[in-house]
């Protein structure tokens, strides 16, 4: 196996944002998830040769994946499938300095190993450096259905079709006392799909004494299901409900009344995921 027949393979099954060569920085919009590859020149130094080129029936590909620590577990499941997939196609073995069998040896590593040690290893430094850079907790759990629906929600929308539009979800955390939260967005009333949310952003546009009124706002998850829960069915993707056009049209005059509870801008920030974890800071 040949570097560039590894670099093939990558531009091949990737879709990178670096306009180098020899990197290839992968993003999903829609989970806003992230890790790179990163092919490397050969090594100079003694010390270095010495770690990565002298290993016996092996050859140093000089490639090098990358993802960082102190992030939501769902960073490791995002990069890891395809990390696994590119292991075994290519039947590769791994040099893994975090390993906690053997870090200084290549190893083939079982399906979900390197997910498995990236994932222990992240929780443990969140929980270690958790008060000194400032993090957030949000649970596993949660933190999981929120990645799971936004993971799914281009293949959600291809199989609705122009009709219907899937929003994507996003968190924020709440000024008034930290809490993070989810939100949805719903503009216009149109036909769409409603994942659970802490609370729904409705943007509205209509007439009113010869004038256009437009307005955007949120109202909370009780407030959501008071106005419209009798016009949503249920829906295939866990928890989620749908508006379908009908009952979109019907509904018009109610959206156009909700009061507005809460401004965005005012009562919330948003989230970064550079700054969430799914673990408490040690004591």
């Amino acid at each position: 196996m040949t570097e560039s027949q590894i670099a093939e393979y990558l531009t091949n099954n990737l879709t990178s944002t670096s306009e180098s060569d020899t990197q290839w920085f992968v993003e999903n919009e829609d989970t806003e998830t992230y890790f790179s590859f990163d092919q490397n020149e050969p090594e100079t130094d003694e010390e270095s040769i010495e770690l990565f080129e002298n290993f016996t029936d092996f050859d140093n590909t000089h490639f090098t994946f990358n993802l960082n620590y102190l992030r939501p577990d769902f960073f490791g499941q995002f990069a890891f499938e395809f990390v696994d997939k590119f292991i075994k196609d290519l039947d590769l073995f791994v040099l893994n300095p975090q390993s906690t069998t053997d870090p200084d040896n290549p190893l083939k590593p079982k399906e979900n190993e390197l997910y498995e040690n990236w994932s222990e290893t992240n929780s443990r430094n969140s929980a270690n450096f958790f008060k000194e850079y400032g993090l957030e907790f949000y649970p596993l759990e949660k933190s999981n259905d929120f990645y799971n629906y936004n993971r799914n929600k281009s293949l959600l929308q291809e199989k609705l079709g122009d009709n219907y539009y899937v929003p994507k979800l996003y968190l924020f955390k709440r000024k008034s006392d930290g809490q993070i939260v989810t939100i949805c967005t719903w503009t216009e009333h149109i036909p769409k799909v409603f994942p659970p949310a802490d609370y729904y952003l409705l943007t509205k546009k209509y007439k009113k004494l010869f004038r256009t009124v437009e307005e955007a706002g949120l109202i909370s998850s009780d407030t959501f299901k008071n106005r419209f829960g009798s016009f949503l069915d249920n829906f295939e993707f866990k928890n989620c409900k749908i508006i379908h056009p009908d009952k979109a049209e019907k509904v018009k005059d109610i959206f156009n009344s909700t009061k507005i509870e809460f401004k965005l801008a005012d009562f919330f920030e948003r989230m970064q995921f550079e700054k969430l974890v799914n673990v408490k800071p040690n004591e």
